[in-house]
């Protein structure tokens, strides 16, 4: 409640500052200061507008915030289609020259962009216009086009980039033959979002499962029951980068993590492409998933699979009773075959560990003491 107070003092200000004396723009309550301030509203709280604006009491404050919200909104849809077109252009281009390396016929996308009469127009704040409420009338409009909009490029963007994954991969297959140390870039996972088809057996149970999403569609966490489990609520949580790609699940049971997926690169990660490839190898920031699962609240075993499925390694983690990590294996592929081991000795009596890495034959080739502060 008290976020949503401070929201509304904000704008209220940013209302306010249309009235201001700096009236140099051609609009008489779009000052430079406003658009400005305006521009900083998040994208979730400037289409959620209407809860902000059933706390103004008085008819031209609400009709003055309508007004600038309207504009707000629909400068962003025209932002929005200029960013949409550009890559568009960008994703034909790319797929136009895998098909012709293939000899392939060129695909062509039908357009079924939503198509809308009534083309956003500023109304003046008069008595007539707010007794008809036709402010309120064009900010809801122009937040139905933006997300109609939205929808669209996100469904169209993802047709394209589906296209493009199977075009790359016909074409690895075709032209590259050998898949050694090969990590398929992927730059969408789109099913990890819109459906639920990572829940399987008795997760896959919509009749269990209830789905919250933000305005825009985009899963934010899903809750739902599972068999073995005491009937207690399990939650995963979805996070995404500002580009809107998934950035990573959680799984939960009453708060306590038991399993999470971070998409594309991380630091772990990083270091372990860094030991097993050649060096100068650098890997896409959105080509791999790293799998974590926990065990009493100790991540246990981190999993390295490329977009396509393919196992690139593991690292195994053990700890003893006082949970101080005492052993980390790193393996290569499927086969766990061994590449390198850390092993540590906690002292108590002076609070270091003494660590000892070993090669892939067991050869010892580095030992050290660290403090104990440092895992």
């Amino acid at each position: 409640m008290k976020i949503i107070i401070r929201i509304i003092g904000s704008l209220l200000a940013i209302v306010k500052l249309s009235t201001a004396s700096d009236l140099i723009a051609e609009d008489l309550y779009l000052s430079s200061n406003t658009v400005e301030e305006v521009k900083k509203i998040s994208l979730n709280k400037l289409l959620d507008f209407k809860k902000i604006a059933a706390a103004i009491e008085d008819k031209f404050e609400k009709a003055k915030f309508y007004y600038i919200i309207s504009y707000e909104i629909d400068r962003r849809k025209k932002e929005l289609d200029k960013k949409f077109r550009r890559k568009e252009e960008q994703y034909q281009k790319d797929i136009i020259n895998y098909e012709n390396k293939l000899s392939l016929t060129h695909y062509q996308y039908v357009n079924e962009h939503p198509r809308f009469d009534h083309v956003y127009q500023r109304a003046d704040i008069t008595e007539e216009n707010i007794s008809n409420d036709i402010h309120r009338v064009q900010a809801e409009l122009v937040r139905t086009q933006f997300i109609l909009g939205y929808k669209y490029y996100r469904r169209h963007l993802d047709n394209y980039k589906n296209h493009l994954i199977t075009l790359r991969e016909l074409y690895k297959y075709k032209v590259i033959g050998s898949k050694e140390n090969q990590i398929e870039y992927y730059s969408n996972f789109p099913e990890m979002y819109q459906d639920i088809k990572l829940f399987h057996d008795s997760q896959d149970d919509a009749g269990k499962m209830k789905v919250h999403r933000d305005i825009l569609g985009k899963v934010l966490y899903i809750d739902w029951k599972v068999e073995g489990e005491n009937d207690k609520i399990r939650r995963r949580e979805f996070e995404y980068f500002d580009d809107g790609l998934l950035s990573k699940l959680t799984d939960k049971i009453d708060d306590e993590v038991l399993f999470e997926t971070l998409y594309g690169s991380n630091e772990l990660g990083s270091d372990f492409f860094e030991y097993i490839f050649s060096p100068g190898f650098i890997s896409q920031n959105y080509n791999y998933y790293t799998e974590i699962f926990y065990k009493n609240n100790r991540a246990s075993v981190h999993k390295f699979t490329s977009m396509a499925g393919h196992v690139i390694g593991t690292i195994y983690k053990e700890y003893d009773d006082e949970d101080h990590l005492i052993r980390e294996a790193w393996c290569k592929g499927e086969t766990s075959k061994l590449l390198r081991e850390f092993t540590s000795i906690f002292d108590p009596t002076t609070g270091s560990y003494k660590l000892i890495e070993r090669d892939r034959n067991g050869r010892i080739v580095k030992q050290e003491i660290v403090l104990s502060n440092i895992n």
